[in-house]
């Protein structure tokens, strides 16, 4: 079954859901969290709180069910009741990896959170691709699937069975794509970008055949074709979507995809080039560097090597 776009794009910019772990608490207390400088989610599991954001007014009240998204390097408090002097995050986690740490007296709340681990670039694609934060209710349109992720996480994070942190992990995946899914559906803006594209069905066909095939010479008039346009209307949609023209966008994913693999342990240049659709190793070399910004041989000796 082909690959979709959406998990596609996720994985070219090797974005990795990472659960964190959480807190149970009950009574008053209150939680700072410095700027995160990752893109963010937290889940309430159970009972409610308020999170003040730097720089948004006034406080959002979080309630059983709830997501919240955080793309801004914002710090943050969360808290039973905000008039309270905030203990730092560093200090209530410190030492405690992905398990669940009490706060306050009692177990009436339950709040847990995860990240999205990206390479540079791809994190700023995501980031100019989402407004600075998405904070989804448990009533929201389409929530039950949502519901039913958020109950299989909480009760995997509480089991801690053997490999409850990898499939909590899972589950985190789970919830972002659905995350991204009911904020598009929702109607909300989402930025000019490779997001915006991957999620338009008229253009999901045409990045299917680039995605699956970048090496291929695509013409104009088969990405039109593709999407059941004329060619210049195929052309106009695509920048107004994606921000750039489509032949454009394909060269720029051609980059991306070698860029990911120059970090590959082994890797050539010229295979690299060859991989994506370039017969001169000094032409690839060309596009990479306007693309990218430095050479792929650079990359290919600089960048650490990763295993897929």
């Amino acid at each position: 079954m082909p690959r979709d776009p959406l998990s596609q794009t996720l994985e070219l910019v090797d974005a990795r859901t990472i659960y964190a772990g959480g807190f149970i608490g009950g009574g008053k207390w209150s939680i700072r969290f410095e700027p995160p400088r990752k893109i963010k989610f937290f889940v309430i599991g159970r009972g409610r709180c308020y999170l003040a954001l730097d720089g948004t007014e006034p406080p959002f009240l979080l309630e059983e069910g709830d997501i919240f998204l955080l793309t801004r390097n914002a710090g943050f408090t969360v808290a039973s009741d905000l008039s309270m002097a905030p203990r730092p995050s560093a200090d209530l986690f410190r030492g405690a990896g992905a398990a669940i740490v009490p706060v306050g007296e009692g177990d009436d709340f339950l709040f847990l959170g995860g990240h999205l681990d990206t390479d540079q670039a791809g994190g700023r694609l995501m980031v100019e691709s989402l407004p600075d934060f998405i904070h989804l209710t448990a009533t929201d349109s389409g929530a039950g699937r949502l519901a039913a992720l958020i109950g299989e996480l909480v009760e995997e994070a509480a089991g801690r069975a053997p490999g409850a942190e990898m499939a909590c992990s899972s589950l985190a995946h789970l919830l972002l794509i659905q995350i991204l899914r009911r904020h598009l559906a929702a109607g909300n803006t989402v930025e000019v970008g490779w997001l915006r594209a991957a999620c338009d069905p008229r253009l999901v066909p045409v990045l299917a055949l680039i995605h699956g095939d970048p090496s291929r010479h695509w013409s104009l008039a088969e990405m039109a074709r593709a999407a059941a346009m004329s060619r210049t209307t195929f052309a106009t949609h695509f920048k107004a979507v994606a921000g750039l023209p489509p032949l454009a966008y394909l060269t720029e994913w051609r980059m991306r995809q070698a860029d990911r693999a120059l970090r590959r342990e082994g890797s050539s240049v010229s295979r690299v080039a060859h991989d994506v659709g370039y017969s001169s190793e000094a032409a690839f070399s060309t596009a990479f560097k306007r693309v990218m910004g430095y050479s792929p041989r650079r990359q290919r000796d600089q960048a650490p090597a990763f295993a897929e």
